[in-house]
């Protein structure tokens, strides 16, 4: 993860409590990238992230699960496959696998994509621990 390193000093000096609430908010940019260790297809890819966002979206604006998938083109993930989610407060800017970019403009969506990788329970526990 890369989170802009300006709007992150002032925060730091508040201690760890501000830093896990900065990094569950949306408004502090940041840029997640994805690199596959291992071949998956698009299907599984997918399917993880929608299983890991869905309840996080607590019913509202769950189209937008719709949209992120649409943004993946009908390709399988190779090892060293790299996709890109960059946060900005309600917009939320994808580059996949194939270079191709789109967005998908939703607080509720970027909102839970933050609690997937910083919240309680986060989907990769040492991603989080290296922010």
């Amino acid at each position: 993860t890369y989170m802009d390193p300006i709007a992150m000093s002032a925060i730091k000096s508040h201690g760890t409590s501000a830093i896990e609430h900065a990094l569950l908010d949306p408004t502090y940019p940041r840029t997640i990238r994805i690199v596959m260790n291992r071949g998956l297809s698009i299907e599984k890819y997918t399917a993880a992230i929608v299983e890991a966002l869905s309840p996080r979206m607590n019913g509202q604006e769950l189209e937008k699960l719709d949209e992120f998938k649409a943004l993946n083109p009908p390709v399988d993930l190779v090892e060293g496959a790299e996709m890109e989610m960059t946060i900005r407060g309600n917009v939320m800017l994808y580059k996949n696998s194939l270079g191709g970019v789109g967005q998908i403009d939703s607080k509720v969506f970027c909102t839970a994509l933050c609690d997937v990788y910083y919240g309680t329970d986060p989907v990769s526990p040492g991603h989080k621990e290296m922010v």
